[in-house]
């Protein structure tokens, strides 16, 4: 927190405005932080990468759906990501294996789009040599544990109380803060581009009701679904990415979302993935 305080420091103008400052709001949200790690490209090579070759085991088929392959975006060797301790609901070993369907591009409030991305655990991995077609370029990524703020759509929820000014203060500040900063982040808060309910969101469509407007959170089932948010954590935010040549949307974000429960156990079959854009 303390970094995040002194970013703040550094930006305030002679001009502060009236109401509390940024620093006196974020000290009522940084009890609510949790960390997160980033994914940053590195120019070192390492075990974790994103583009590339999956290497998939000779004994696992590569993800479709309707016999159109999906995309491989990533690859997070659990034994690094580890190091740091972050996020405690990881297996420990093995590499998680991103694939999406950078095609179509499903937006995940459909229970449709199931089968439009995917997330393989494996403890080996094949060889380099196992390519078996042309993918997205590679870049190797390495971790930094950052502490991850909520957006202001989860204040009412974690019992965060502000006026509107203090609530246009952090929000300008939290944009500030995010920066041009790539979000590709595993754990923590979501950096949402759209609403910030995408738990709700997994729960109910991975349930088979579809979210495209707002019949199914209002509906008997969904009600009684909607207990099971909680259970949701965020795998993996991928941003759009010019380096890797895409695009999500407009300009947007892919989340995978996993329960914590399954996480545990390396049960990563019924993941879900949200795509927000401007």
């Amino acid at each position: 927190m303390a970094r995040i305080l002194d970013f703040f420091r550094r930006r305030r103008s002679s001009e502060q405005p009236a109401g509390r400052s940024f620093e006196e709001i974020l000290q009522d949200v940084q009890p609510y932080s949790v960390p997160a790690l980033m994914l940053r490209k590195s120019d070192g090579s390492s075990k974790s990468y994103l583009g590339g070759d999956p290497c998939l085991p000779a004994d696992i088929e590569w993800p479709s759906k309707d016999g159109r392959e999906l995309t491989f975006l990533a690859s997070v060797d659990l034994g690094e990501a580890a190091v740091s301790a972050a996020i405690s609901w990881l297996p420990a070993t093995g590499k998680l294996l991103f694939f999406y369907d950078a095609e179509k591009q499903p937006w995940g409030f459909d229970p449709a789009d199931r089968g439009g991305w995917s997330v393989v655990h494996v403890n080996e991995t094949g060889t380099a040599e196992s390519a078996q077609r042309p993918g997205l370029p590679q870049f190797f990524v390495e971790f930094e544990e950052v502490e991850s703020l909520p957006d202001w759509q989860r204040f009412d929820a974690l019992g965060i109380e502000l006026d509107e000014q203090e609530a246009e203060t952090y929000i300008d500040g939290y944009f500030e803060w995010r920066g041009d900063r790539a979000n590709h982040q595993m754990g923590g808060y979501p950096s949402p581009v759209q609403g910030d309910d995408m738990e709700l969101e997994c729960q109910l469509a991975s349930n088979g009701l579809n979210c495209g407007d707002g019949t199914a959170y209002q509906s008997d089932e969904g009600k009684r679904l909607a207990a099971g948010a909680k259970d949701w954590r965020l795998l993996l935010q991928f941003a759009s990415d010019d380096d890797l040549g895409v695009m999500w949307g407009d300009i947007g974000d892919l989340y995978f979302w996993v329960k914590k429960k399954d996480s545990i156990k390396a049960d990563f079959s019924n993941v879900w993935v949200v795509l927000q854009c401007s």
